[in-house]
């Protein structure tokens, strides 16, 4: 049961190895934070403290501490090439992907662009598969590691994700696609400043921004030039394809929900509610100040129940007390906060579709036929047989590599 394997866990890199997990820090990250410090501390002078409120140039948050704690940033994918760590983050109004050597703190550019957002990856050889973002839209591309020549090869009003190569063959490809709403197509306008990176992933990975439409699975042979819808359902998402060496294709099933946020009805909906929820604003922010200061609260209901904690991953909203009783009360031996509707499944080679576990966030397959998987709350280790031990308490993970 000795495993070695990398994990993102809200927006920060790690590696399991000999029961001790260590987070991996990021240079470039670490090198950026550096310089907005630098720059913010000397101008702290101009609008902080007792001379800028005097002044009446005193600007709120406006202290390097503040400024540094301000900063955005978000690892999304994580692989090895040649004894090196590649990773894709996010950084404010930047994305690229970096490689990391073993023996130095300084990392090279693996891709990265002032109007392109490379996020999702996976390495096969020299070979980088990656989704690629520009202009609300998002496609699948592949990258020779060697000469640093990119190709594209779908395309459409849609957003491709979560690429994988193929454990069969070298020029197949797995990947999820979602398609974009007519009235969301965004043409490029020279004589627009261009908008941030930071904000198209945010945009392309957030639910209330636009309403994508069900994910589905498909196959692109980038040999034949041929692609393939495999697995598609109104009803549903199908997220994160991983092949195997005889055939099969796991993946993690979720229900498929609408936003209805662009709606004509929600709309006047928000606007009907808008005086009640001022209220609720205004009460809530009195009744913490009175629980502060006063040790009390203004509603009798606080004293019997809290709030449940709600937690964001990958892109959905979880009430992590709730799933977490649903899932002990089922009878799950490690239970987590991740809804038992996010199946874990596999599709055979003869079409025979099973679950393999439900309550899933992110799961990766193992050499020796077990699987890690990740129920929102612990990384689990299944054997082959089926018997499932826990490896490390961690919360919020999105990826195991």
């Amino acid at each position: 049961m000795n495993k070695t394997f990398y994990y993102i866990a809200n927006g920060k890199m790690y590696r399991y190895s000999g029961d001790t997990s260590s987070e991996i820090p990021s240079w470039v990250l670490n090198s950026y934070i550096s310089k907005v410090k630098s720059r913010a501390e000397q101008n702290e002078w101009k609008y902080s403290g007792a001379g800028a409120a005097f002044t009446g140039s005193a600007v709120p948050h406006a202290s390097a501490s503040d400024v540094v704690g301000s900063i955005f940033s978000r690892v999304t994918c994580i692989g090895e090439h040649k004894g090196n760590l590649i990773y894709s983050i996010d950084i404010d109004t930047s994305n690229g992907i970096y490689r990391k050597g073993a023996d130095t703190d300084s990392e090279g550019i693996v891709l990265c662009s002032s109007s392109t957002a490379y996020r999702d990856f996976d390495i096969k050889g020299d070979k980088l598969v990656a989704s690629a973002a520009f202009a609300g839209e998002s496609h699948i591309g592949v990258l020779d590691l060697c000469t640093g020549h990119f190709d594209t090869y779908t395309e459409g009003h849609v957003r491709d994700s979560s690429p994988v190569w193929s454990a069969i063959d070298d020029d197949v490809i797995y990947f999820c696609s979602a398609g974009l709403p007519e009235n969301d197509k965004r043409e490029p306008e020279d004589s627009s400043p261009p908008r941030g990176i930071s904000q198209m992933v945010n945009e392309m990975y957030s639910s209330s921004a636009v309403t994508l439409g069900p994910s589905a699975i498909c196959r692109l042979n980038i040999r034949e030039g041929s692609l393939t819808e495999l697995l598609s359902d109104n009803s549903y998402n199908y997220t994160q394809p991983q092949s195997t060496s005889d055939g099969s294709l796991y993946y993690i099933r979720k229900p498929y929900k609408m936003n209805s946020g662009g709606s004509s009805f929600g709309c006047l909906a928000d606007v009907a509610l808008l005086p009640v929820r001022l209220l609720q604003a205004t009460f809530g922010f009195l009744n913490v100040f009175s629980a502060k200061y006063s040790g009390k609260t203004l509603s009798r209901s606080d004293v019997k129940h809290k709030d449940e904690r709600q937690i964001m991953i990958d892109g959905n909203l979880i009430n992590a007390e709730r799933e977490l009783k649903e899932n002990a009360r089922r009878g799950d031996k490690n239970p987590g906060i991740i809804p038992r509707s996010w199946e874990l499944r596999c599709l055979d080679k003869d079409g025979r579709d099973t679950l393999v576990r439900a309550g899933v966030a992110a799961y990766k397959l193992c050499a020796d036929g077990s699987i890690l998987i990740s129920n929102g709350s612990n990384i689990l280790l299944i054997d082959s047989d089926g018997t499932e031990h826990k490896l490390l308490t961690a919360e919020g993970v999105s990826l195991i590599k």
